[in-house]
């Protein structure tokens, strides 16, 4: 399937906070369900989302119930759904001005309909200081009014999950793309043969909506086992090294290139497009020459999950 890159820049990426946070919150329904009542993997994928460039939606693992199901959210409309196996909608259910707990209750009582058990589904717990306040978790409601943020967001998944599914389909030992509902990053993760001062080789490669670390979308690869090291190679595509608490290349959202007055769609499009192929590409691989050189610096048990 081609796929058209969505230009992003039209909004200030530090200015999409409010309805990133909401839409992270808004994502632990699937997650709650998937924990719940997805057959339970080792990675604990069965509480990730993935997605689905086809329904334009996140959407959780299969629930094997008298009907299956799979739970989704439109982000853009900040809808949820629930979906058949085919992917058609069974019900819905807008999060405008809905607490967390209606929602709750609400996919409680649809999963119940199609012969899950309801009674244990329950939002997740995270690390204390490790997951985002924000007052939709203490009583006040989702507010989707500013879908114009809501669709900027969704365009950097969407075009994220693609740059992914190309660098997964020409590297060996890249596994299935996640999103993740803790940090709410998309990523795949690249596990290397070997090891490092006896720890297992691996290279994280995704997309943060926006975090502690950086308070704007940004893609990363990130290195594993942790290195302290100087002089880091020179990154392509405006990328640059972050080396405080986790190792690894980062391009920020504000340094992507915007569209400029006389710029067509096309042309805007692939340029950022190209920019960040150009990133991620450049700091897969010299991601891989550090891991692989001997001897330098030290590892440390620091790692972006």
């Amino acid at each position: 399937m081609n796929y058209s890159w969505r230009t992003t820049g039209n909004i200030k990426p530090q200015k999409m906070t409010e309805s990133r946070l909401q839409l992270h919150y808004a994502i632990q329904f699937i997650a709650a369900i998937g924990s719940a009542l997805a057959e339970p993997l080792p990675d604990y994928s069965h509480t990730s989302l993935e997605w689905n460039p086809e329904l334009n939606v996140f959407v959780g693992s299969v629930i094997r119930a008298k009907i299956p199901f799979r739970v989704a959210l439109d982000p853009i409309h900040l809808t949820s759904i629930i979906l058949d196996q085919q992917g058609n909608s069974i019900a819905e259910f807008p999060l405008h001005q809905k607490t967390m707990a209606e929602g709750l209750s609400w996919h409680k009582q649809e999963v119940s309909k199609l012969g899950a058990d309801a009674d244990k589904v329950a939002f997740l717990s995270y690390p204390p200081n490790d997951f985002p306040d924000h007052p939709v978790a203490h009583g006040s409601p989702f507010d989707a009014s500013e879908e114009s943020a809501w669709q900027e967001l969704t365009n950097y998944y969407a075009n994220t999950h693609h740059l992914l599914q190309q660098i997964i389909a020409k590297t060996e030992y890249a596994l299935s793309i996640h999103i993740w509902p803790h940090h709410f990053d998309i990523a795949t993760l690249i596990s290397l043969p070997g090891t490092k001062n006896g720890e297992p080789m691996s290279i994280g490669i995704g997309l943060s909506p926006g975090d502690s670390s950086y308070e704007e979308p940004y893609w990363y690869v990130s290195l594993y086992p942790y290195l302290e090291m100087e002089n880091l190679p020179t990154l392509y595509g405006n990328g640059f090294w972050h080396t405080q608490h986790w190792l690894g290349a980062v391009l920020t959202a504000s340094r992507l290139a915007t569209p400029t007055e006389g710029d067509g769609d096309i042309k805007a499009a692939e340029t950022q497009k190209q920019q960040v192929e150009a990133f991620l590409n450049s700091a897969l691989q010299k991601s891989q020459v550090l891991l692989k050189m001997d001897e330098i610096g030290k590892t440390g048990a620091c790692q972006r999950e």
